[in-house]
């Protein structure tokens, strides 16, 4: 049995995706509307990572195919979410994949995300030929360095930029 995933942040980046759930495979790029794209879930390396809100905007990413199997792998790397079913619009129509939403007290407007995880959601976006503009509001998002100078490597190097 396989599961149909939005994703829309750091798992738009299909290397690191299929190294966190081999099973991945691609289906097809997505828009979630009512939605918008915020970098404020506080993460375990305390820096910001995506969520998705509602808003007046829209959320482009993908719909992965994973295993059913691999879904409990997921849920323990996004920690601090809730998975849910929303709707999404696609080149050949609508679908209903789950997604994963933040918790409101895994939520931290304070926090800004790594410069390397920046990197993976814009990569990934660019990757799946998402819209140019959506992809320049991500591109234009403040990020940071990590002190953490290993983690900060071996991210470059996922991302072939090492």
């Amino acid at each position: 049995m396989t599961l149909k995933y939005f994703a829309y942040g750091s798992n738009l980046h299909f290397k690191r995706f299929q190294q966190r759930v081999a099973s991945a495979r691609f289906i097809d790029v997505a828009v979630l509307p009512g939605y918008q794209l915020a970098f404020h879930k506080h993460g375990a390396d305390n820096s910001a990572k995506c969520n998705i809100i509602r808003g007046s905007g829209e959320v482009h990413g993908v719909v992965y195919e994973i295993a059913a199997t691999e879904k409990s792998i997921l849920d323990q790397l996004e920690s601090g979410y809730e998975s849910c079913e929303l709707a999404v619009n696609t080149s050949t129509g609508s679908l209903k994949p789950y997604a994963y939403v933040a918790t409101d007290q895994n939520i931290n407007h304070s926090l800004l995300p790594y410069h390397w995880y920046k990197l993976y959601v814009l990569h990934g976006a660019q990757q799946h030929g998402l819209d140019t503009d959506y992809c320049s509001i991500i591109e234009s998002q403040v990020s940071i360095n990590d002190p953490d100078t290993k983690r900060h490597a071996d991210h470059l190097s996922i991302l072939d930029l090492k």
